[in-house]
């Protein structure tokens, strides 16, 4: 239980709802993750599927559905992480 606090002390403001910070770093960690596409990865070289780099998307997939199920929130505010413009560039 403590851990799961701590991960919606981190992105949740008080009343449950993303902070702004929050809502930055899951857009990122969305894209980066691999969240919302096949962790397939295609050969640019050879046109087949890369198992290395396919297995190194899945590893980044399975840390984003960790943080999910710390913070259960809803599918809604997740899939609109993706219709905001970006913020701040990569720095």
């Amino acid at each position: 239980m403590k851990r799961r606090y701590a991960y919606r002390r981190v992105f949740l403001g008080e009343n449950g709802s993303l902070t702004h910070d929050g809502e930055v770093i899951l857009k990122d960690l969305k894209k980066f993750c691999r969240a919302a596409e096949s962790t397939a990865v295609v050969s640019p070289v050879s046109r087949q599927i890369d198992p290395l780099a396919t297995a190194m998307a899945e590893g980044r997939r399975e840390v984003w559905m960790r943080i999910m199920a710390h913070l259960h929130i809803d599918d809604a505010v997740i899939m609109k992480l993706n219709e905001q413009p970006e913020e701040y560039s990569d720095e």
